[in-house]
């Protein structure tokens, strides 16, 4: 059979793909290039230009969905960073961590932040202000 570009069938044949290709994917995943033109990230722009925002919606939590579901796929999958600590993280690194513990109540959704391992260990099932307190008096601890 001949297939054309994209209707052949996945689970009995692959497209052709050469060793650049795999490289690029390679390079992106990793952050290693950046491309200009396209991707999710690149919508922003067009949104923006068709549905227009204020302050004062995005204050009062009034986002149109498609702006919420572009932010969250930049938060998450783009430039993934702990919310602790600033960490750059990567597919390996990253975990979700419940700012408000499932343990008090905390559900999944807003409530899920990106966090490296070490602090989402280190906040366990305390709250956010708890952990915080505590991380800072490590912090000065080991600076004197």
């Amino acid at each position: 059979m001949n297939w054309t570009k994209n209707e052949y069938d996945t689970l009995t044949s692959r497209p052709s793909r050469d060793a650049q290709f795999y490289l690029q994917r390679h390079r992106r995943r990793h952050g290693q290039c950046m491309e200009s033109g396209g991707g999710r990230l690149a919508r922003f722009g067009k949104i923006a230009r068709y549905k227009q925002t204020s302050v004062h919606e995005v204050v009062a939590g009034q986002l149109d969905r498609v702006y919420e579901a572009e932010y969250n796929h930049y938060v998450w999958r783009v430039r993934p960073q702990c919310a602790y600590c600033n960490e750059l993280l990567t597919r390996t690194t990253l975990t979700r961590d419940h700012v408000i513990p499932r343990a008090a109540g905390g559900g999944p959704g807003e409530n899920l932040v990106p966090a490296c391992a070490p602090c989402n260990r280190a906040k366990a099932d305390r709250s956010l202000l708890e952990f915080l307190v505590a991380r800072r008096a490590r912090w000065r601890a080991c600076m004197n």
